[in-house]
């Protein structure tokens, strides 16, 4: 499993840095929430990748879509509370808060700090221990924070006209121009389920994924297929079947990564006939 994303990660040029810290090779002081992936596998759809275990049933993912064009970002997934948050949109924005989380555990910035701010290459600790002493870890005041001013995660920004990324939701904002190019776990269910247009099939499951999934293949929509088999309501190996499927569909190699390590996951975990998503 973590060959399959050593080379999925090279293909979607993840931060040599960041890459180290997935692997094990740089020291992640006070955090406890960010540990290797191939510790558990919990049950997530394929196009979230995981980057680090969380505590409790969570994930630090790079959401990746195939067969149309959006941009990756990094989430959180947490399987109890069932979506997914965009929680950076690079590798500066990922690092600016975990040194922000350090800094309000260890009252400050210290040496332990230092050294991994050293490790990751991240010059910009002074202002985020500024902004520490200003605001603390208020998420409120997250657009102000180091790295995160542009192109802010859409988790932080205050209104829909200061984003300027493609993810559809966040608690307090829901961006329905992006409704036809995600899936459910993006959402939470309470912005989609009243009063929007043309709101795509899988959302609705009027009939059972799986079933809407083969209609799509049937019509050549490889992007709704693949929303589809994304979003909640299926059986995980009907999932594992389902990627069979569209392997057989594209040559793109990250995609075959991407399939395979989501597929060794799910054979590898615990009851794998009832889970489900």
């Amino acid at each position: 499993m973590m060959q399959h994303l050593k080379e999925i990660f090279q293909r979607l040029n993840l931060n040599d840095k960041l890459l180290a810290m997935v692997n094990g090779q740089i020291d992640i002081p006070y955090l406890d929430r960010f540990n290797q992936p191939a510790g558990y596998w919990y049950p997530h759809p394929p196009a979230m990748v995981p980057l680090f275990l969380g505590y409790g049933a969570s994930y630090y993912g790079l959401l990746h879509h195939f067969f149309f064009e959006r941009e990756k970002t990094f989430v959180e997934y947490s399987l109890e509370r069932g979506y997914m948050l965009e929680y950076a949109r690079n590798a500066n924005q990922f690092f600016a808060q975990m040194v922000l989380d350090m800094d309000m555990v260890a009252d400050g910035l210290n040496d332990r700090i230092l050294k991994f701010c050293e490790d990751i290459a991240f010059k910009e600790f002074k202002q985020v221990d500024d902004f520490a002493d200003q605001y603390g870890d208020i998420t409120d005041d997250y657009d102000k924070l180091v790295h995160l001013t542009n192109d802010t995660p859409l988790t932080y920004v205050q209104s829909l006209a200061s984003y300027n990324g493609d993810y559809p939701a966040s608690i307090k904002l829901f961006n329905a121009r992006q409704i036809s190019n995600c899936c459910t776990f993006e959402i939470d269910e309470s912005w989609y389920m009243n009063n929007i247009d043309q709101l795509p099939r899988w959302f609705k499951k009027e009939i059972p994924q799986y079933e809407l999934f083969r209609n799509y293949l049937d019509n050549d929509d490889l992007k709704s297929a693949w929303l589809t088999l994304n979003s909640s309501g299926w059986k995980l190996k009907d999932v594992a079947e389902g990627l069979n499927i569209l392997t057989r569909k594209t040559d793109d190699p990250l995609f075959h990564l991407v399939a395979a390590n989501w597929m060794e996951g799910f054979r590898n975990s615990a009851d794998v006939n009832n889970h489900c998503y």
